[in-house]
């Protein structure tokens, strides 16, 4: 496995990123799949496939 050498300003940059899918992104897409399952049936159901 290579070694990538990482600077203080990749490091804040992932750490921010992380944050804003743990804090963000993550709670929209569970909103997202909770809607599309109060759709009912998940295999024929558009929203939860998109």
């Amino acid at each position: 496995m290579d070694k990538h050498p990482m600077t203080r300003q990749g490091a804040e940059r992932l750490r921010a990123e992380l944050n804003e899918l743990k804090t963000v992104k993550r709670p929209a897409v569970i909103a997202a799949i909770a809607e599309a399952r109060a759709h009912g049936d998940l295999k024929e159901n558009a929203e939860y496939h998109a």
